[in-house]
């Protein structure tokens, strides 16, 4: 392990304030919330008028969900940089941390320049912000785990978590972060573009005693793991993956355009899989089920990617090659990004609009569709399903219970896959200016 004093680079901070103990109800440590990544806050208020709480404008763009520990508002944007807020906007940190990637430094890609990407998390245990830096070092491209403290945003942990005998220069740190069992997940994908020999990975970091391990995918390369969701926990602390399109056509399964159920811990120790019957076809079109993350509803899983075709899964047995509990064609055009569940049903952030679903058994009952333009990663609380159209920048309110629009707000233009954060009365929402938090919920 590198030493933080080895690698910090950092500007001066602003004294950090003293904070008064934080309600439960209004923190938000990972991506949609909890490790299933529900998006579900059931203790988000009725919604309200909207209206502007505050917003700042920082220094590259915000991909990841903000997050909110210890009553601190912490946001990544893609210059490697960490702030922190109080709820009510003032700044009370800011950390910079190792110089960012520039797109000319890449062989492909669409992110200029490319920092932290994948959605940070909190652990509660050690009291850190877990977020992935990607940097130049040492003349490569590399990339650290780092955690910092949400009271200050001092570095107290620092690692490198590229994969063992990979190229970092061809895997993209993309995926949400999670925490379980006492480690840190981090998955790969390759960049947009698809170029190099990257695979898909899980890196298993514990934060104490432990060894990393790996989960690869691809036999002949790609299959990443790249859907800004990031991993899903069962309750049984089975993960989750999806993996994109492999460079296999023919032959054997080869690790791509699936559903995989691995163990935390030992990272490749793999339980089951499922992989569509036409995934060599999908892997040859890159159409595969890569666009977004495994939905856990009750004992069921739900997933679809970039066709209009979504299967029901057993969330322990997925099924192999070709044998889903159900197919289900026209929930949606294409889903990218990641999903809301509220008991049975769920919210699918589809290309063509916003869809409900609701799961009973082994059948997926269609409900209600948002516009078409209305496409963001949907969170819910207060009785409406929160989302966004990304070009517009426009947040929505839509009623858990028939869609109808009960609030629109600007925010500002975000990337693709913005996803917003609910803590008490407040919506998050990174953009690509900054933070903008509305009040009303």
């Amino acid at each position: 392990m590198l030493s933080a004093a080895a690698l910090l680079v950092g500007l001066p901070a602003p004294a950090p304030a003293q904070l008064a103990a934080t309600p439960v109800q209004t923190e938000w440590h990972r991506y949609h919330r909890d490790l299933a990544h529900s998006g579900y806050s059931p203790t988000t208020p009725p919604v309200g008028r909207l209206s502007k709480a505050w917003s700042a404008t920082l220094d590259a763009p915000v991909y990841a969900s903000p997050l909110v520990a210890r009553g601190v508002v912490v946001v990544a944007t893609e210059r490697n940089s960490l702030f922190g807020f109080s709820r009510q906007g003032r700044l009370l940190w800011r950390h910079r941390d190792l110089p960012p990637v520039r797109r000319a430094q890449l062989p492909c890609g669409n992110v200029d320049p490319l920092g932290i990407t994948g959605t940070p998390v909190y652990d509660p245990g050690s009291k850190r912000v877990y977020a992935v830096v990607t940097t130049v070092y040492g003349g490569r491209v590399r990339h650290f785990l780092t955690g910092v403290d949400p009271l200050n945003g001092k570095v107290t942990y620092r690692r490198s978590v590229d994969p063992r005998g990979q190229d970092p220069t061809v895997e993209n740190q993309r995926g949400a972060l999670t925490v379980t069992r006492g480690r840190v997940l981090v998955t790969y994908g390759g960049h947009y573009g698809d170029c190099g020999a990257f695979h898909g990975y899980v890196v298993s970091v514990p934060l104490g005693a432990g060894r990393v391990t790996t989960y690869r995918t691809g036999t002949r390369g790609e299959a990443g793991m790249w859907q800004p969701s990031g991993p899903t926990v069962g309750p049984d602390t089975s993960v989750y993956v999806v993996t994109g399109n492999g460079r296999a056509t023919s032959g054997a399964w080869d690790g791509g355009n699936a559903v995989h159920r691995i163990s935390p811990v030992q990272a490749s120790r793999r339980y089951s899989f499922f992989a569509p019957a036409d995934w060599a076809l999908g892997n040859r079109l890159d159409a595969d089920l890569g666009s977004s993350g495994a939905t856990l509803i009750g004992n069921r899983i739900w997933i679809q990617g970039k066709t209009a075709t979504g299967y029901l899964l057993d969330k322990m047995n997925l099924g192999g090659v070709g044998h889903p509990l159900a197919t289900v064609r026209g929930a949606c055009a294409q889903q990218f990004g990641g999903t809301a569940v509220h008991g049975a049903s769920a919210y699918l952030p589809c290309t063509d609009g916003v869809r409900k679903i609701t799961v009973s058994g082994n059948r997926v009952a269609f409900g209600w569709k948002a516009g078409r333009k209305v496409v963001g990663s949907p969170v819910v609380g207060g009785g409406v399903v929160w989302t966004l159209d990304p070009g517009a920048g426009v947040l929505y309110a839509l009623a858990e219970s028939n869609g109808a629009v009960r609030q629109a707000f600007r925010v500002g233009p975000t990337s693709r896959f913005a996803t917003p954060a609910l803590s008490g009365g407040l919506v998050l929402v990174g953009t690509l200016r900054g933070i903008y938090a509305v009040k009303g919920a």
